[in-house]
């Protein structure tokens, strides 16, 4: 006899699949695994979740309660009752909803990279195949929800087809699909996943309206539904775009003023004293987000015709303010009455922002890389980061600690994690001489000799 399939999971007692395990995915899983009662209907959440990586040492390690993301403690880990790490995807057979945060980063050329996502996509169909074929007693349709960052139309041009092709079901009729982008801040300990209106969509009406309900059970500042999956990836993509232009502009103002000789915090602080002024800060974009996410917008005008002169331009000025950085080092090091010394050089915080240890196109590391071309002499200290993969790129070590008794002629104040809480004006003049220049790019120290961007 042909088994019958529930159209859908039920919301409260459903099992779920995430794939991808990094900065997004995570905390989502560990999101669901809070025991609590619906935000809808007062009933008990008894939602289980399969965690799921290719990566075997993420894996491993967070069966040993640790987080190399550092999001999590290991006592936060431990707590966890109802969800199982794996990488081996036969687990996913029984989850009723995946949830896709893979990376989706950019190549050399500044293009997307889908290959995780694509995999992701491939592997989901096999998996719901295998559903399909030995189905257990009031099985649902499966729902996969993307969250991972893409371009408008991917979804259905691209993600779809590969689980419709590699299942042999069709959309909206064996399986349903959304996307609801995420919204993490690495390093943001206010602003966590429940605090943040989650965007969501669905490839039918009564899909899109399971999907809202599923996140609004637990997002206590609620949901926001839109009608198609092209407007959440769009809404999403200029989220980020938005920022980074906004950090052009003030970048761009910087190198202006600098040339004017004006003091580009006292013009900032001067303007936002008008009520619709929105103060930014100059500095280096980097990450997976906001120094990727517009590449994956003018990537998709370039693929209808349409050229993103003002998005690119953005992009452009903000790719160049390390090298720009370094051009003002050269500047004032030339200033000084130093012959033939090296420049022994402190950098504080390597990665790309704080109170984060990911590394991923921090704008600092390419700094580094090109002061070494300068044959400098540098010292990385940044007490987050993880000194194997600071190695792996750029053949440095990177130190927990500044060490005792040293004396730099360059100093870089490049991120104010909570760790440096230390560094202040009389730390750094320790580590001075009379001839040292310091970078503040954290605009927490004043002197003579301290320069901002």
């Amino acid at each position: 006899m042909e088994k019958i399939f529930k159209l859908f999971p039920l919301n409260n007692n459903c099992k779920i699949a995430i794939l991808g395990l990094g900065y997004v995915g995570l905390p989502l899983a560990i999101e669901f695994c809070k025991s609590r009662k619906c935000l809808i209907t007062g009933k008990q959440l008894n939602r289980s979740v399969i965690g799921f990586d290719i990566n075997e040492n993420r894996i491993n390690e967070l069966k040993n309660n640790i987080d190399y993301t550092e999001q999590f403690t290991q006592e936060d880990l431990k707590k966890l009752n109802n969800i199982k790490f794996t990488s081996d995807e036969n687990s996913l057979i029984d989850a009723d909803v995946f949830i896709i945060t893979v990376p989706t980063p950019i190549n050399a050329n500044n293009e997307p990279d889908l290959r995780f996502i694509k995999k992701a996509s491939r592997d989901i169909g096999f998996v719901i195949k295998k559903r399909r074929e030995y189905p257990k007693e009031n099985q649902s349709n499966p729902i996969i929800i993307y969250e991972s960052t893409v371009y408008p139309g991917a979804t259905e041009e691209i993600f779809i087809p590969l689980i419709e092709s590699n299942s042999g079901q069709k959309l909206n009729q064996d399986f349903f699909c959304g996307y609801s982008p995420e919204r993490i801040n690495p390093g943001d300990s206010e602003n966590t996943i429940d605090k943040i209106k989650k965007v969501t969509s669905g490839s039918n009406d009564l899909v899109a309206s399971w999907i809202d309900s599923f996140y609004a059970s637990f997002i206590d500042a609620g949901t926001f539904k839109v009608r198609s999956i092209r407007v959440a990836e769009a809404a999403k993509i200029i989220e980020n775009t938005q920022r980074d232009i906004n950090i052009a502009l003030v970048n761009e103002l910087s190198i202006l003023f600098k040339k004017l000789n004006i003091n580009t915090n006292e013009v900032l602080d001067a303007a936002a004293t008008k009520w619709n002024f929105h103060k930014y800060k100059p500095g280096l974009v980097g990450g997976h987000c906001i120094g990727v996410d517009p590449y994956y917008l003018t990537f998709k005008a370039r693929e209808i015709g349409f050229k993103t002169e003002l998005i690119a331009s953005g992009r452009k000025i903000n790719d160049y303010m390390h090298k720009y950085l370094l051009e003002q080092i050269i500047i004032q090091s030339s200033k000084r009455n130093v012959k033939d010394q090296k420049e022994k050089v402190l950098i504080l915080g390597i990665s790309y922002k704080e109170n984060c240890p990911d590394i991923r196109n921090s704008q600092i590391l390419l700094l580094v890389e090109n002061m070494l071309k300068r044959n400098m002499d540098i010292t990385i200290v940044d007490p987050i980061v993880n000194s194997q993969k600071v190695y792996e790129k750029i053949n440095l070590k990177s130190y927990e600690l500044i060490p005792e008794s040293e004396k730099y002629t360059i100093i870089i104040f490049a991120l104010n994690h909570l760790k440096f809480d230390y560094i202040t004006n009389q730390k750094i003049e320790e580590l001075s001489n009379d001839e040292t220049i310091i970078f503040d790019l954290t605009n927490n120290l004043s002197a003579e000799n301290i320069f901002h961007l």
